[in-house]
């Protein structure tokens, strides 16, 4: 006869580093997948701050009209940069599904949507203007633009200085 007897459950301690194993594992994934999420914002940030970057060098160095516009298209951000209002240029996937943007313009505060454009340029002097679909100045007076990038836990800022056209890019 055997000294052992024969057990046929685990003991606590199999359970216990089961257990542990699997919330490491989970652990693992979730911060992976939260840094994905967080690199996707961080690139579509700095996608639209480039190509406003862009417009801006161009628009001061170029006669014709130079300007962005940035839609909603497939549930995505894009960004389109236009050196004549007659060309369409390839779309840029700036952000995906999960990524909004907003813009405030004079304390008016919208969220960029599908047919709902937006389109700046910049002036020879590098003041930063509205501009219609044909790259015509919409007239009035900016003060103050904020573009809020945005997933559901983290966001991006760029505010825009209108006279200078400058930028400031941080983390909300």
């Amino acid at each position: 006869m055997s000294k052992f007897k024969n057990n046929k459950g685990f003991t606590l301690i199999e359970l216990l580093v089961v257990i542990a194993l699997i919330a490491v594992s989970i652990g693992v994934v979730g911060v992976a997948s939260s840094n994905s999420a967080q690199n996707s914002l961080r690139k579509c940030t700095h996608a639209a701050d480039n190509l406003l970057s862009r417009v801006r060098i161009n628009a001061m160095h170029r006669a014709e009209p130079v300007f962005a516009e940035f839609v909603v298209a497939g549930g995505n951000i894009v960004g389109r940069y236009y050196e004549d209002a007659d060309t369409s240029p390839p779309d840029e996937i700036m952000g995906r599904n999960n990524i909004t943007m907003t813009y405030t313009i004079n304390g008016d505060t919208q969220t960029l949507g599908t047919g709902n454009p937006l389109r700046i340029s910049f002036t020879r002097r590098g003041e930063l203007i509205l501009v219609d679909e044909n790259g015509a100045k919409i007239e009035g007076s900016l003060r103050q633009i904020r573009f809020t990038l945005s997933d559901n836990a983290r966001g991006y800022v760029i505010d825009i200085t209108p006279a200078t056209g400058s930028r400031q890019l941080r983390a909300r």
